[in-house]
């Protein structure tokens, strides 16, 4: 497994080209970096209700849990995992709190011309927290706000080449039978196309749209994700997965197990 190295060439560049790119520091004059600990982000509305993931729903069952911002931010604040990690992820933060817009605003330029980026998710959890291995349809900015986490890449035909496509449901994901470092121990030099890295607090990491990717919660942390694309493309991404997904919400895809909704035991 190699080290993912920090850019040597302007973003932009690596955008172009669609290879990944880390960023270190990119984000660490950000006031979001210095103002979003769990403190600040659970009295933004304690009360609000939201719907944790528990554990890993990608490689496993897909199972849910309600709370409220408020607790879950002082859950988090103690640095307890628990048994079985929730997670909150893809939260519209800034649409339901749009006065933070002003924390991020670099974020801007950091994306190229004539390209519809939409407002990021953001992901919140706990050490241990993670995402399965997966590729998204469209090109993603990550940065990093609190915490420590870590990154394994891999390029588009790393997974479907070891036949390790999961028949797994993910409305605007395609994701992986198998963990990325298991795939790249089974098969010859495929651990030279796998990356590591990891980011801190200010650190971002471009991940081109069909690039293989999981991630690990080393600390509790925060994370903002923006996806982008080109008009053309976004608009053929969200024809689409509205396409499969009214498919599948009408169960005619023949799909028995998804990410979205409760796996029934």
């Amino acid at each position: 497994m190699l080290q993912l190295q920090p850019a040597t060439v302007p973003l932009s560049e690596y955008i172009a080209r669609k290879e990944p790119a880390f960023l270190p520091g990119l984000a660490a004059d950000w006031p979001a970096v210095h103002r979003w600990d769990f403190d600040f982000l659970g009295k933004l509305r304690p009360e609000l209700p939201i719907e944790l993931v528990r554990g890993d729903r990608e490689n496993a069952a897909t199972h849910f849990t309600e709370s409220t911002l408020g607790a879950y931010m002082k859950f988090l604040a103690h640095d307890d995992p628990g048994e079985e990690p929730l997670y909150l992820k893809e939260f519209d933060l800034l649409r339901r709190f749009p006065q933070l817009q002003a924390d991020i605003l670099p974020r801007k330029r950091l994306f190229p011309k004539h390209v519809v980026a939409p407002p990021p998710g953001v992901w919140v959890g706990p050490a241990g927290a993670r995402t399965g291995a997966h590729y998204d349809l469209l090109g993603n900015i990550a940065v990093a706000i609190r915490g420590t986490k870590r990154f394994r890449i891999a390029p588009p035909g790393f997974v479907e080449d070891a036949d390790a496509l999961s028949a797994k449901y993910d409305p605007l994901a395609r994701l992986s039978a198998r963990p990325l470092a298991e795939i790249a121990a089974g098969a010859t030099n495929s651990g030279q196309h796998l990356f590591e890295v990891e980011l801190q607090a200010g650190d971002a990491l471009y991940v081109p749209d069909h690039w293989w990717h999981e991630v690990y919660n080393r600390s509790p942390s925060v994370l903002l994700s923006g996806f982008f694309g080109t008009y053309k493309h976004v608009a053929s991404c969200a024809i689409r997965v509205a396409a499969r997904h009214i498919l599948h919400l009408a169960r005619l895809d023949r799909v028995t197990a998804c990410t979205c909704h409760e796996t029934i035991a």
